[in-house]
């Protein structure tokens, strides 16, 4: 079990007291340097999804954005960490004692190399898989028990150029398609608090784009 961080000082209407409550985390990289890069598809997310409520996080904490919404009449948190991809671990535990969540409770947004563009992928649990953002949660929460959602962002031609690549800002291909993504894996998390991680993995998990 984590230990959770010390949240006395933040606002108690950001710690709403339901046990049922989610927090979906979206990973990247903060400022403006990393926007729009490959390897912020998951804050890509949680900002289509932000959009889409007509909501905007506020920081919570030094290591995280935060804001509280509702989905179907459920309250969820949305969270982005803002200390940088490969320390996203820190975050993430300060985010679940803040928001006093249990570790089952969070569902992590994140790229992946390993799935052409446009894929996504939804499991209640599993490894790390070699993403940095993903190891870093698993060191700092101390299991690998937790929802992850991962994005395709394509796999590099060369394995040596992966650092560079995942750094890249999409193709115009890519940003052009990219939105129909974003929306699409915003249904699925929809699905997720309305009907659970199994249905909306049969739902959306897969390819985008068919062609």
């Amino acid at each position: 079990m984590c230990q959770h961080a010390d949240s006395g000082s933040l606002r108690p209407a950001e710690r709403p007291d339901n046990p049922s409550m989610h927090a979906f985390i979206g990973l990247g990289n903060p400022g403006v340097r990393y926007a729009d890069t490959r390897h912020n598809a998951g804050f890509d997310v949680i900002d289509t999804w932000l959009q889409r409520l007509g909501l905007e996080l506020a920081p919570v904490s030094e290591r995280f954005h935060g804001t509280v919404a509702k989905i179907g009449g459920l309250p969820v948190a949305l969270v982005k960490p803002v200390t940088f991809m490969n320390r996203s671990g820190y975050a993430v535990r300060e985010a679940v004692g803040h928001y006093e969540l249990d570790v089952d409770r969070i569902v992590v947004v994140c790229d992946d190399v390993n799935l052409p563009f446009g894929t996504l992928r939804l499991r209640s649990k599993g490894s790390h898989g070699g993403h940095r953002g993903l190891e870093s949660i698993v060191d700092a929460l101390g299991t690998e028990a937790f929802a992850r959602q991962r994005i395709g962002i394509d796999v590099p031609g060369d394995a040596d150029t992966l650092v560079d690549y995942v750094l890249e800002v999409f193709t115009k291909e890519e940003a052009t398609d990219l939105p129909i993504v974003l929306d699409r894996a915003c249904d699925q998390l929809e699905v997720f608090v309305s009907e659970g991680c199994g249905e909306a993995a049969n739902k959306y998990n897969g390819p985008t784009f068919t062609d």
